[in-house]
């Protein structure tokens, strides 16, 4: 399976720079946080960002406990603020 994942805001510095990351995988994992945890072996760096952030299917907003996409596709939004 192909997991592809998007990146924004504090996370491209954290993931190298890379706005875009696509892993192949031997097997699908069964939910978002599985997913997440893929990503964070490859990237470490990530590990401390990926707690905050929101994930993203299309318009959905997804829970750590969701099947990942069919599609494989996961938006990564970090927390914004500002005034």
């Amino acid at each position: 399976m192909k997991l592809s994942f998007e990146f924004y805001g504090e996370l491209i510095p954290l993931s190298a720079g890379h706005e875009r990351l696509t892993l192949m995988v031997s097997s699908a994992p069964a939910t978002v946080a599985d997913a997440l945890l893929l990503l964070a072996e490859h990237l470490p760096a990530l590990q401390s960002g990926l707690d905050r952030c929101a994930v993203v299917d299309d318009t959905d907003i997804l829970l750590r406990s969701d099947p990942v996409p069919e599609s494989g596709h996961l938006v990564l939004l970090p927390p914004v603020a500002g005034g």
